[in-house]
């Protein structure tokens, strides 16, 4: 228990350091010929003249948020500065931090009424923002031509829309991936399925342990709890709204068995390694074999390690009744209610999502693109890495099954919960058995209390 305060205090005090950081990060800079290096010969599906895309001479400022690493910043940056460069009369202060600071730093951003005019958004929050009046109808700009949708699937619009309606562009199409480090797993002699039981993963980081020394990693967070439920056909919001143990006991037990092998990453480190952010997730450095993440992830992980991995599916579970891989929207954008500049937020969504100019810059770091001219575009144009990830896609899409409704507000206070009740199991403060009983109490209380 002592080393758990010791981690949880070294928790807090990285977390005050990367808010702090934040706020150093935000930044309104200049065009930058230089970094406007690509090519921006434009193709029939695109929406963007080389011209500025308005006549007036008024100038309109713009702000942007958004979670990344440094990859995504410098990219995102790029992509900004070029649109500025095309449109003199825009002026766009763009801020980013990490993923787990992002969601508290919006939340506040919102109870201020300060929102930025363009949000960066996840498929896990869109309800609640939506819900709370936070989000702009975006459908009106798709209607009148604003934001060109005649190459993306409907289907990738749709997964924008709560009742009928469009509150949030997909910036790329995303799947749940494991990687892992090929030299690891070639040194231990062992192959990985495209996509591995929980139970195989089990059996191979105990080997990999006994012939490396090196240690795995079992998630143990939200996407893995719903794909345990996905796995067994059911969703989880509808399971702890109606009081079902069988698939959060199941991911327990899971949390649990991993937890008590000695090939397992130990919860001290992984505090300190913190795989919520690239830089510091624990196979950069090979203290972990693997990783969880999403597949937009793939070229920053890749790209930070300085070499490439191997990519598969999240694994599933060996008595499976469904298949749980799925296809995601990798993250939107959304225009905030409270913006006074919609129509300019709007046309800029619109020349993110369909030029070839930002998405040469952009290379299908937020996911593969959905303008599927665009797509077809880059694919003859990525490098091996990012290959890699049009490919992962591809099979993924053969087998994925329709992704969940949208999460219901409170759910991410449920995820922020389930962290701790996860730690807590780790560390040996609970068996699965209480940690089912705790986590579906509270999370109960949580998503009552949202609703109302």
């Amino acid at each position: 228990m002592k080393k758990k305060l010791v981690s949880m205090l070294l928790a807090l005090t990285l977390a005050t350091g990367l808010m702090a950081g934040c706020s150093s990060k935000s930044s309104t800079q200049s065009t930058k010929d230089e970094s406007a290096t690509t090519d921006t010969t434009t193709t029939d599906s695109t929406t963007t003249d080389t011209a500025a895309t308005t006549d007036s001479s008024d100038k309109v400022t713009l702000s942007l948020c958004w979670w990344g690493n440094q990859t995504r910043n410098d990219l995102t940056q790029q992509a900004v500065d070029l649109y500025m460069t095309l449109n003199p009369n825009v002026e766009i202060k763009t801020e980013f931090t990490d993923w787990s600071g992002y969601w508290d730093k919006l939340s506040a951003m919102a109870s201020g009424g300060n929102l930025p005019d363009i949000i960066q958004m996840d498929y896990s929050y869109l309800s609640q923002y939506q819900k709370s009046n936070q989000l702009a109808n975006l459908s009106t700009y798709i209607d009148n031509g604003t934001i060109d949708t005649s190459n993306i699937p409907s289907s990738i619009i749709d997964s924008g829309k709560i009742d009928d309606t469009c509150y949030a562009i997909s910036l790329g199409s995303n799947a749940p991936m494991m990687v892992y480090d090929k030299e690891i797993v070639e040194k231990a002699g062992v192959e990985i399925p495209s996509q591995p039981t929980v139970e195989e993963l089990y059996d191979l980081g105990k080997t990999i342990y006994e012939k490396t020394g090196v240690k795995t990693l079992y998630d143990g967070g939200t996407t893995t709890l719903q794909n345990t439920a996905r796995s067994m056909g059911v969703y989880i919001y509808d399971d702890i709204t109606a009081g079902k143990t069988e698939a959060i006991k199941k991911h327990f037990d899971y949390v649990q068995k991993f937890a008590e092998a000695d090939f397992s990453i130990s919860p001290d480190l992984l505090a300190e390694k913190n795989p919520d952010v690239v830089e510091t997730k624990p196979i950069i450095d090979q203290t972990t074999w693997n990783d969880f993440s999403f597949s937009n992830q793939y070229i920053s992980i890749s790209n930070t390690a300085e070499r490439e991995y191997g990519i598969c599916m999240w694994p599933t579970t060996a008595d499976a009744s469904a298949q749980p891989e799925y296809l995601k929207p990798s993250m939107f954008f959304s225009v905030s209610e409270t913006s006074q500049n919609k129509d300019e937020a709007a046309k800029f969504l619109d020349w993110f999502t369909n030029s070839s100019e930002a998405n040469n810059v952009l290379m299908a770091e937020r996911g593969i693109p959905i303008n599927t001219a665009i797509a077809d575009e880059l694919m003859a144009k990525v490098d091996s890495i990012s290959a890699k990830v049009f490919g992962f896609i591809s099979e993924v899409t053969k087998i994925a099954e329709p992704i969940d409704p949208p999460n219901p507000s409170g759910a991410g206070e449920v995820d922020a919960m389930l962290k701790t009740v996860v730690e807590n199991l780790r560390y040996g403060d609970l068996d699965s058995e209480k940690a089912t009983e705790e986590f579906l109490t509270q999370a109960q209380q949580i998503l009552t209390e949202a609703a109302k």
